[in-house]
């Protein structure tokens, strides 16, 4: 028995120029020969106007709708490998629900979030990385991220999880050989087993390595904004988003609850959180505020460091140096405007240091640029593929664990049936991760995080 025919809009709720009604399965055509009269030529013939868009109304009974543009698209060449029929109507949230529900009163149903995708990877034309790839584009902040995901939406990770696990095939197919058909004391060598599976690993562990720099091309580079209070933190958020988020006065301990802004930089997105100020303090709600400062500072990829130049260095000004010790971090020496009685020769620290006014908007763009400098993004662009899905990056950890496991067990001479059992479990978590043997509760989940309509 077929599956349903599904229907959708596949653009954003709201009012725009133009919208799409979108329906993918066997009875596409059925409904819209019944609902499209075509302003020139007769019905849309399959195989004439495949692919072409065609001008008419949609109507219901006599009533005409919408004047739309229709495009009629053949399987299994489609997005989904089915029939799918793509209406172009105006952007007017009347018309796309009216239409929308015209096609699910002649036999279509509401399409579940993400079931196009999910449809194109059971009917086999994208694996289960290449689907979440699809999201990854769509939720791109940066090009960074945009050029990541069409990266693997072409099926470079699945190209490398591929390779890898050709290499722990070989190794698998020797060991089972020797298993089930060698006498006793007749079991292959096992250094050519051992070096395809070093291969693999050396492979997984450089895929598990490109994480960290995964996580900031797709979340961001999560940027924490510490230091004393009224040195001008929330002063340096305004200043980076160009405007007033933050509240900003002369009273110490304004900030008290963690303020999260994103802001592009270049080929970067930053995520800046403004922090309450760091200090010893009697206050409890100020208190609450100052520890979770100092606990998102630790969690940080990047921690901007402020000093108020018209103040003396002080204790407080040597825990926040503490704090950034050994860490990825830009110091910031503000009121540069002001008279300064700081003494900089106590900053004995190999990070760059940037002098600025927030109110006269100076070093701003130096502090940009540092920050630019510090995360590469030649870098990154050169690493072909990055990890940058949680689940990925939990398989490929389950994946390495095994065949660490299984190569410990070879090499210690342990049973072969013992090796076998890890490896063949780190060959499947790698399958896992291109949707291979993977059950319906983990398909639910990742495709339920798409909007509907995609």
């Amino acid at each position: 028995m077929s599956e349903a025919t599904i229907a959708a809009i596949s653009t954003p709720q709201g009012t725009g120029g133009i919208s799409i009604v979108r329906m993918s399965g066997d009875k596409s055509k059925e409904i819209i020969d019944q609902i499209f009269r075509p302003i020139y030529g007769g019905p849309i013939d399959s195989q004439k106007d495949n692919r072409k868009m065609r001008y008419g109304n949609i109507v219901d009974d006599d009533e005409i709708i919408d004047e739309v543009m229709v495009n009629f698209m053949i399987g299994p060449s489609t997005y989904t490998r089915e029939d799918i029929c793509e209406i172009n109507c105006h952007g007017s949230f009347i018309s796309v629900k009216k239409i929308l529900n015209l096609i699910l009163d002649k036999g279509a149903v509401l399409a579940e979030p993400g079931e196009f995708t999910k449809r194109a990877f059971l009917n086999g034309r994208i694996d289960l990385s290449q689907a979440e790839a699809v999201l990854d584009i769509i939720n791109s902040t940066n090009d960074l991220s945009q050029a990541q995901g069409i990266n693997q939406l072409n099926g470079s990770l699945r190209k490398e999880i591929d390779s890898i696990r050709k290499f722990l095939l070989e190794a698998l197919s020797r060991l089972e050989y020797s298993i089930n058909f060698t006498e006793d004391g007749e079991d292959l060598s096992p250094d050519e087993i051992i070096s395809y599976m070093q291969k693999a690993n050396d492979k997984i562990e450089k895929l598990i390595n490109s994480s960290n720099k995964g996580k900031i091309v797709k979340d961001g580079i999560n940027t924490t904004i510490i230091g004393k209070p009224n040195v001008g933190k929330s002063s340096l958020l305004n200043a980076l988003l160009k405007e007033n988020r933050a509240i900003v006065t002369d009273i110490p301990g304004t900030t008290r609850d963690l303020i999260s802004e994103y802001i592009n930089l270049g080929s970067f997105t930053l995520k800046i959180n403004d922090t309450a100020g760091i200090r010893d303090t009697e206050d409890i709600v100020e208190k609450i505020g100052v520890d979770k400062s100092i606990e998102l500072s630790k969690a940080s990829d990047l921690i901007i460091a402020l000093f108020d130049t018209s103040r003396k260095f002080d204790n407080e000004d040597k825990k926040i140096l503490e704090l950034i010790e050994d860490k990825n971090a830009i110091i910031i020496l503000n009121k540069t405007d002001l008279d300064s009685i700081f003494d900089k020769s106590l900053l004995d620290v190999n990070l760059p240091i940037i002098e600025t006014s927030m109110t006269e908007n100076i070093g701003i763009d130096k502090l940009e640029e540092t920050i630019t400098e510090i995360f590469d993004a030649s870098e990154i662009n050169r690493e072909s593929i990055l990890i940058t899905n949680t689940r990925h990056e939990r398989l490929l950890k389950s994946a390495s664990e095994k065949l660490a496991s299984s190569l410990y067990d070879i090499k210690m001479g342990i049973s072969l049936d013992a090796v076998e059992v890890d490896l063949r479990g780190s060959y499947d978590d790698l399958g896992l991760i291109i949707g291979e043997s993977v059950s319906d509760e983990i398909m639910d989940k990742v495709f339920k995080e798409f909007c509907v309509g995609k």
